[in-house]
């Protein structure tokens, strides 16, 4: 199998029968179907607070969100390459090629021609092997990352909540062996033995490929978030401190450092607050500790999404720079009814980019916030 050297986006209307899920089965597919689940989903948004002095910030929430079709894309003999990469015929791109259902967003493993509206691949595909019988979709442009695992892989696996999937197997990344990885899909019933990982590209006999039910910046949804519930069912063992403080200063990338972060812990632990380094803790002891506390703060960052384990609603405090003001945590509580807080610091180095960027907060005003929180 040879792939043309451009390839063009196509809907999967145009390459499939439209049904309903109900009439969905496992096994033989003469033609490739789009079954339809439910329709597009509205989340009203949980306001956050924020403090007066940033109230403008307000302007980038939305009043809600609106999910995309939940459907399952059933695709005779569909090309799986690495980083979310998934081609029919040799020619044609999928829409689930792209985490953001955006095909003109920064791709890891494609690029864009804007003259001839087609993509290209950045490195050159190898040999194809092929994988018979029925696989799910599991593949991730950014799968290693922690954040965009835990939102949009794990956010297709609301499929496990429709079929039995001990006969499938899972298409995931090459690199997708990290423990709190396993642990997580153990949840959900998926064993070690079901991956199969695109080392080279793999032909699937029949992939199925469940739509991405959280999207980054867009929108969320009650099947994300049965799923992310799920996985806290399974590893709650219903004890942990009831306020903590989730820090970063042990982060081995010191990418948008807060500078005075220790002085910060120091801050927190005074009002008894419990601080917690997550990268020192399996995911199975994050999901446990942020399911069962009350009151949770930290600074921005992937470890903060561990809110989603959240069974019940919860007192928030997101401490971020004024330049880096992100939806994703607003989208995740609106989904399990918390209050979010904010507590907003400045940036120190406005040339560097947000997401990089050293801050800090002002700790004076933080005690004063803190007393009354």
């Amino acid at each position: 199998m040879k792939l043309k050297k451009e390839m063009k986006l196509i809907d999967y209307q145009d390459i499939c029968d439209v049904k309903d899920f109900k009439q969905y089965k496992m096994g033989n597919l003469p033609r490739s179907c789009y079954y339809v689940v439910q329709g597009p989903e509205k989340t009203n948004i949980v306001r956050p607070i924020i403090p007066v002095k940033y109230e403008s910030l307000k302007k980038q929430i939305p009043n809600e969100s609106i999910s995309q079709d939940f459907y399952l894309a059933s695709i005779k003999n569909a090309l799986c390459l690495k980083n979310q990469t998934v081609v029919y015929n040799q020619q044609y791109l999928l829409p689930d090629s792209f985490r953001n259902y955006d095909p003109f967003f920064f791709h890891l493993y494609l690029k864009y021609n804007q003259a001839r509206n087609r993509f290209s691949l950045k490195e050159k595909s190898s040999k194809v092997i092929r994988q018979t019988g029925d696989s799910i979709f599991l593949s991730g442009e950014i799968s290693g990352a922690y954040g965009h695992f835990l939102l949009e892989v794990v956010s297709r696996l609301w499929i496990t909540k429709f079929i039995d999937i001990s006969q499938y197997k899972f298409i995931m990344n090459p690199n997708d062996t990290n423990q709190w990885q396993l642990d997580i899909l153990q949840a959900l019933g998926i064993r070690k033995n079901q991956i199969v990982r695109i080392n080279q590209p793999i032909v699937c006999d029949r992939l199925h490929i469940p739509v991405q039910t959280f999207v980054l910046r867009k929108y969320t949804s009650s099947f994300a978030n049965s799923i992310w519930r799920k996985i806290g069912d399974y590893y709650d063992e219903g004890v942990g401190p009831k306020k903590i403080y989730v820090s970063r200063t042990k982060l081995k990338n010191k990418r948008r450092c807060l500078v005075n972060e220790k002085e910060v812990e120091k801050l927190f632990s005074s009002y008894g607050f419990t601080i917690i380094h997550p990268q020192e803790l399996s995911v199975i002891q994050q999901i446990n500790i942020f399911r069962n506390a009350n009151i949770i703060a930290g600074p921005s960052g992937s470890a903060m999404y561990n809110c989603v384990f959240q069974n019940k609603p919860t007192k928030k405090l997101i401490l971020t720079s004024r330049l880096f003001f992100k939806q994703n945590d607003i989208l995740i509580n609106s989904s399990n009814q918390g209050q979010l807080n904010y507590f907003i610091g400045e940036t120190i180095d406005t040339n560097t980019p947000a997401n990089r960027a050293s801050w800090a907060v002002n700790l004076k005003q933080l005690k004063k916030y803190l007393e009354n929180f």
